[in-house]
């Protein structure tokens, strides 16, 4: 039963690139951002008051959820929405499994509690190396725009990554479901003004398809696919459960290659494998959950 969880939390994560590539095409991504968190948190409360547990109070964890918010919601949301306007959903779901790697190297700086060692230097190299071969084609034919869009997945990456660290610090202990909902509540509250200045909202008219995704995404992608993470973290560990990284990408490039028709050419494959195999590396047994295997 948890493996099927597991591959059934890699689906719903893996097709949340999709249903973005399908929204952000109708819709701006702050905009986009905004209706998903929004949407979330107003389901999420409920939840965290069936399973009663307390609402949170005290300054200091909504000081903390405001970071987390920012970190783990708002803004990598907002830059894999951005992105995925100039490349296939499928290549931001490779991108976004970079964030072990980045996680790892953050931590060099940032901790003290994960020494580097030969074999994870080997593999924050491995994922470097996988991520340039992505790149190099686009940098190489001037498509600027394809490549900025590669480096806002990655930069989402970085996000995830600074957010896993804080959230280790500042939110250890904390009952998991409710530190998700003050995220998406403190995220909303970031996009909203945003959206509504910049993107002028209430002057869209998105179509069926795009409104069925982007409910999907909030529902699916992110509330349901909180349940399942944390369930499988009660369950089971954090190992089993980060074994989702290798889920993701798989689908989001499957999923893109035959809804969207987004190409699937030898170079992705190998791309593919490389980030993979970094990842592998750098991820010890025993470690941490890590805040970025969700988009």
């Amino acid at each position: 039963m948890n493996l099927v969880l597991l591959l059934l939390l890699g689906a719903i994560w893996g097709t949340s690139f999709l249903f973005i590539k399908i929204v952000v095409t109708e819709v701006g991504p702050m905009t986009l951002v905004a209706g998903r968190l929004g949407l979330a948190a107003l389901l999420m409360w409920p939840i965290v008051r069936a399973a009663k547990v307390p609402i949170p109070k005290t300054r200091r964890l909504w000081a903390a959820y405001a970071i987390i918010g920012l970190l783990n919601g708002a803004l990598p949301f907002y830059l894999i929405s951005w992105g995925e306007q100039f490349i296939p959903s499928g290549w931001a779901a490779l991108l976004q499994s970079t964030t072990p790697i980045c996680t790892m190297l953050l931590a060099q700086v940032l901790t003290r509690d994960d020494r580097m060692t030969k074999r994870k230097a080997a593999g924050i190299g491995l994922g470097f190396l996988g991520v340039g071969l992505l790149m190099w084609p686009e940098v190489q034919s001037g498509a600027g725009s394809s490549a900025w869009g590669m480096l806002a997945i990655v930069g989402s990456a970085v996000c995830y990554a600074f957010a896993s660290i804080f959230a280790r610090r500042r939110l250890s202990g904390e009952h998991p479901l409710a530190s998700a909902a003050g995220q998406f509540t403190m995220g909303f509250a970031y996009m909203l003004p945003l959206a509504m200045l910049l993107e002028q909202p209430l002057r869209i008219t998105p179509s069926a398809r795009a409104v069925s995704a982007w409910v999907a995404l909030a529902v699916l992608g992110t509330v349901i696919a909180y349940a399942i993470y944390y369930t499988l973290l009660d369950r089971t560990s954090a190992t089993f459960t980060t074994m989702v990284t290798y889920i993701v990408p798989i689908n989001g490039l499957l999923l893109g290659a035959l809804i969207l028709g987004e190409e699937l050419s030898p170079m992705v494959g190998v791309s593919l494998a490389i980030v993979l195999s970094g990842v592998l590396l750098v991820q010890r047994r025993g470690s941490e959950p890590m805040a970025g295997d969700k988009v």
